[in-house]
């Protein structure tokens, strides 16, 4: 499944709860979502890509949370979904963000 009907709803949700939201920067999947969104909670949808076939060039500063990502997924407890719920999957989730953290401000 692509991440574009997930990404809906979680924009749907946060920029009902945050409707001082202006701008909301996405890469290049989140083409389909940019009018409907941008129509729906009035904000600027900023999509951002490289070509293809040029190379990577991270996208500014979108790597930053791809980069978050992978720090967390290095986590071993991360790397696979071993949890019953999602209350269980999203403690996990805290402990690892509180562990990339702790490990940033050596």
């Amino acid at each position: 499944m692509h991440v574009s009907p997930v990404g809906r709803a979680l924009l749907n949700v946060v920029l009902s709860e945050h409707p001082r939201v202006g701008t909301v920067r996405a890469d290049r999947g989140y083409r389909p979502l940019a009018h409907g969104v941008a129509a729906k909670h009035g904000v600027i949808v900023d999509i951002r890509y490289v070509e293809r076939g040029q190379g990577f060039r991270p996208v500014q500063p979108l790597w930053k949370v791809e980069d978050c990502f992978a720090k967390i997924g290095a986590w071993r407890r991360m790397s696979r979904c071993f949890e019953g719920s999602q209350a269980a999957a999203t403690g996990w989730l805290q402990v690892g963000c509180v562990g990339v953290l702790l490990a940033a401000s050596r």
